[in-house]
């Protein structure tokens, strides 16, 4: 009996099992698999082809993590609902424990299943983009036996999700932040580059995805033909992407700065998804780190070290941490 794990994102799905689902918090994914979207009508037809691709295993149990928001319906009887990022997918955890033999569903949003994870993580799965002489100075925690981080995802969307760590285990919030509307200072510096052109950049994330990435280097860089955001952040500098690529790491410093600042992080901010691994291990992180840890003469005593999140399967072994209600279990 295994317990299908899910990471799924607005592009593409990664699926893998845990063989042992009563031991399975802090057990590594078996059975990666990667598929895109685009080639399925529904996730239940997705998770059918990953069965038949692995031997057909035989489930107890399934855990989703999603790129998108997730409504918690389970008192009136509904499961949990998930709609898809970019994407005309709706899941229901009843529907989709029916449809393979009446299991146990549980459906997470993706940056939450991230902040499960940090339990597991080791060194070789984090970049430090802080200074190494200031790491000392962050790890402490708040006094009360608590730790609070922050997971911040830039994919195909931008979300985040603050995470406090007791004794007792993670406790990860959702949310839909990529849809709030940009900090002043955020705004402040786009419209000093272009003008009345940054109006049409409003939300985080119609600056900070993958789309709002290629939309905001067209009116950096009108004349170019480059395109694809990854591409944009990570190539060797050149004339046309140089001054975008560090452009673009100051945005995403002043953002953060108005990050630490609301959420306190102290023991960490944890960076996930293409376009944040693509910028910040990129030409431009120095970039970001100068900005970012520049003092703030306001609040000169909130600091935060800074992480790249290396770990593709961290949001797998995020949804292994899941613990399912004894109302999920008895169904």
């Amino acid at each position: 009996m295994v317990r299908l794990v899910a990471d799924l994102g607005g592009t593409n799905c990664r699926l893998a099992q845990i063989t042992d689902p009563k031991t399975c918090a802090g057990s590594a994914p078996q059975a990666i698999q990667s598929y895109r979207i685009d080639g399925f009508n529904d996730f239940a037809s997705l998770v059918r082809r990953y069965l038949e691709d692995s031997g057909q295993p035989d489930l107890s149990e399934m855990v989703i993590a999603v790129a998108g928001p997730v409504s918690d319906c389970r008192l009136a009887g509904s499961g949990q609902i998930a709609k898809v990022t970019n994407w005309d997918w709706q899941i229901s955890s009843t529907e989709l424990g029916q449809a393979f033999g009446d299991i146990p569903v549980g459906i997470i949003n993706d940056l939450n299943a991230l902040g499960h994870s940090l339990t597991d993580l080791k060194s070789g799965d984090l970049q430090a983009l802080h200074p190494p002489e200031l790491a000392q100075d962050y790890a402490q925690d708040d006094g009360l036996g608590q730790q609070q981080r922050l997971v911040i995802g830039i994919g195909t969307g931008f979300n985040l999700s603050p995470v406090i760590t007791t004794q007792q285990g993670s406790s990860c919030l959702a949310g839909e932040y990529g849809h709030v509307a940009l900090p002043q200072d955020v705004h402040l510096a786009l419209a000093a580059r272009l003008g009345g052109r940054a109006d049409q950049f409003r939300s985080v994330e119609c600056c900070f995805s993958g789309r709002g990435c290629e939309a905001l280097f067209a009116a950096f860089t009108p004349q170019s033909t480059l395109k694809g955001a990854a591409d944009i952040l990570h190539l060797a500098p050149q004339a046309e992407t140089k001054a975008f690529q560090e452009f673009y790491a100051n945005l995403l410093a002043l953002l953060c700065r108005n990050l630490l600042k609301g959420f306190l992080p102290r023991e960490g901010i944890y960076f996930a998804g293409s376009i944040a691994r693509s910028l910040l291990t990129g030409p431009a992180s120095a970039r970001f780190a100068s900005q970012f840890f520049e003092p703030d003469p306001q609040f000169p005593d909130i600091a935060a070290p800074v992480y790249i999140l290396l770990d593709d399967a961290a949001a797998l072994k995020g949804c292994a941490r899941y613990r399912f209600s004894p109302v999920e279990v008895q169904g």
